[in-house]
């Protein structure tokens, strides 16, 4: 679908979006694909090669081509993340996710003109939040931890021809680590006073880097297209702020000589292939295949003075995904959706830090979109995201913290629970 406004009439939602931003974004795998578009009930399939609102823009710059009018989309995505931790028999321990629902907003505007489209979106890129509480076994290795982002991204699309276009997108970035975790008093060396309890230490800031976009999208029939976008990597570097609760008396005179502390990562490239095909009853067959570059964001580093300790100490690895998905009209102003996707893990054998619960996802999502009149289009869509094991190998920590324990388990039954709920003003 597409949206038609005026240039300077874009920067109002984006600047709605940016207010409306909260740093808890959605917690979930490696790569949580949701735009809040009506791709989300097809779980994202296809989705470099479709054209079915603005949201099409955070996929493929390239798409907002083949929209046949301007358009604004707005989206709210509530996201729920459940698990358990259960620790090896060398070291028990249990925990589950405390923290609760977190809403994601969205808002792409897309403005139509002849054969140039411009646009500009407001949404979330990706994101690991999770809250494993202050009283289980692990809290000294972590009690909460969460890395969230979001893009500011105005793009272009030339209609080269009928049949091909091309796109490109540059976007601000921020990003936004936090940790928190328990820090031991009881160290003899401490000296008195003795039997305090546990403190805790709270890390966070924030980054902007650019990032951006090149699509293509390419029809060689009336009822096939094809697209393929590709997503550049997003260096950042976060000088951490430090706030401490209750530490001991030595070991707060010592906090000082770890800082500053930084934490350098670079946000994996990605690849989508996309291929759609309509029927002649209107009902459209979707396929996707997707790569992404975890193994570079898998070299994560916190630098601390004097000292570098890696994030990922067996690294991670390159994912894959395949999608498939379908549309179709149900009803008189009424369309339904559904999809499957899976992503493979980014986790190496050597298991993953306890703060990064990563592993292989399958996807399932439905959704119904109704049209009320020419101009509005509402729709909510549902996926579930069931995670496969997590194998917790944690012996090292890169904060020089004493009493850290080792921590080995799995962390087990992972859900994600998304809601798109959104709506498409065309003008």
């Amino acid at each position: 679908m597409r949206t038609t406004l005026r240039p300077r009439s874009l920067a109002i939602p984006v600047a709605v979006a940016s207010m409306a931003f909260t740093p808890a974004c959605w917690a979930a795998g490696p790569w949580l694909a949701a735009t809040g578009g009506a791709d989300t009930g097809m779980a994202g399939a296809g989705r470099a090669a479709m054209s079915l609102d603005a949201a099409a823009l955070a996929s493929n710059p390239a798409a907002i081509g083949g929209l046949p009018e301007s358009t604004i989309t707005a989206a709210a995505m509530p996201v729920k993340l459940d698990f358990e931790f259960h620790g090896s028999t060398q070291a028990p321990a249990h925990t589950t996710n405390e923290e609760g629902i977190s809403t994601v907003p969205a808002l792409y505007a897309v403005y139509r003109d002849d054969r140039l489209t411009y646009g500009i979106g407001a949404y979330s890129y990706l994101g690991l939040s999770f809250d494993a509480g202050n009283q289980w076994e692990g809290r000294r290795v972590i009690e909460q931890a969460g890395l969230s982002t979001f893009n500011i991204a105005p793009a272009v699309a030339w209609s080269v021809t009928d049949s091909l276009t091309v796109g490109a997108s540059i976007a601000a970035q921020i990003a936004k680590p936090e940790a928190r975790m328990a820090v031991a008093n009881d160290a003899i060396f401490y000296g008195p006073p003795a039997g305090l309890p546990d403190g805790q230490l709270e890390l966070s800031g924030d980054s902007w880097g650019v990032g951006g976009q090149l699509g293509v999208t390419f029809e060689p029939t009336d009822s096939v297209r094809t697209g393929l976008a590709w997503t550049a990597p997003v260096d950042h570097s976060v000088e951490l702020d430090i706030e401490a609760k209750g530490l001991h008396p030595v070991l707060a005179a010592m906090l000082p000589s770890l800082q500053p502390v930084r934490l350098d990562f670079t946000l994996p490239q990605q690849v989508l292939l996309g291929v759609a095909h309509q029927a002649d009853d209107g009902t459209t067959l979707s396929l996707g295949l997707s790569w992404q570059d975890w193994s570079k964001f898998g070299e994560s580093r916190l630098k601390m003075p004097g000292q570098s300790a890696p994030m990922f100490p067996s690294g991670l690895r390159d994912t894959w995904g395949a999608s498939v998905g379908v549309r179709r009209r149900i009803a008189d102003g009424w369309v339904g959706s559904a999809g499957v996707d899976y992503e493979s893990s980014p986790a190496t054998g050597g298991g993953v830090p306890a703060y990064c619960p990563v592993a292989e996802q399958w996807s399932i999502a439905a959704g119904v979109e109704h049209s009320i009149s020419d101009a509005i289009r509402l729709r909510a869509a549902m996926s579930v995201v069931f995670q496969g094991d997590a194998d917790v190998v944690h012996t090292t920590n890169a904060l020089p913290l004493p009493g850290v324990p080792p921590l080995v388990g799995t962390y087990e039954d992972g859900r994600v629970y998304l809601l798109a709920l959104g709506a498409d003003f065309r003008l």
